[in-house]
């Protein structure tokens, strides 16, 4: 009876709106776009993901990421992305031996390779973006740009 209390709670609470996005969908977007990620990965999603409607929201957020939807949801969190609307991950782009996939279409869409290749990683080479440029790049602390890339558009 108690976890059904909880979960009932979680789910009241997570209804709530935040930012144009309820905290479900900004959960989910939080979840789907950064499972991966550590914490600072998912604050910072979690203030971008609103600016940018063309997120993922197909993965339901684990009790963690719900906690960071509330949390920006209150006010507790600070913007660490300075307003950033949009992001990649270099480690999901095609690698340079794969510029066929940058060719659509792919899945229900093309990969937009036209910022070209940037070394990321170590040594290897992944295409970007073509929106991707430096002076629109935030460095945002403990976000590992191997992982994820935000910028302002």
């Amino acid at each position: 009876m108690l976890v059904r209390f909880i979960f009932i709670y979680t789910v009241a609470i997570i209804g709530v709106t935040t930012n144009g996005l309820g905290l479900t969908q900004l959960g989910r977007c939080i979840m789907s776009e950064s499972a991966s990620g550590n914490r600072a990965e998912h604050i910072a999603m979690g203030f971008a993901c609103p600016r940018n409607p063309n997120h993922l929201s197909n993965i339901f957020p684990n009790p963690d990421i719900t906690r960071i939807a509330q949390d920006i949801n209150a006010h507790r969190l600070s913007d660490p992305t300075q307003g950033a609307n949009r992001w990649y991950s270099p480690r999901l782009m095609p690698q340079e031996n794969e510029s066929a996939k940058c060719r659509g279409p792919i899945g229900s869409g093309s990969i937009d390779c036209g910022g070209g290749l940037e070394t990321q990683c170590g040594t290897s080479r992944n295409y970007k973006p073509s929106w991707a440029t430096a002076d629109k790049y935030i460095i945002i602390g403990d976000v590992r740009p191997c992982y994820y890339k935000f910028y302002k558009i």
